[in-house]
């Protein structure tokens, strides 16, 4: 009877630390997809301005670059403050 029950607690705790390890990889794999995201906008924001300064209008940036207008004008007009 009592080793019945320490067994069920036994494996109750098993269960609940591999819940937690599942859960820390999913944060993990989250994180990195998110990375992944941000590093993708930022290289077309480094773009964008870089067409800019070629003399590219706004809207065949935000073609060329498949994002909307909006983000292009605001990446820019970040770029400008910033210098």
């Amino acid at each position: 009877m009592v080793i019945n029950i320490m067994m069920g607690l036994f494996d109750q705790e098993k269960a609940i630390e591999q819940f937690g390890n599942e859960k820390k990889e999913e944060g993990r794999l989250e994180g990195k997809l998110e990375g992944r995201r941000e590093g993708k906008l930022e290289v077309k924001m480094e773009t964008a301005i870089n067409m800019k300064a070629e003399g590219l209008p706004e809207d065949m940036i935000a073609r060329v670059l498949d994002v909307g207008l909006g983000i292009v004008q605001k990446w820019l007009s970040g770029a400008s403050a910033a210098r």
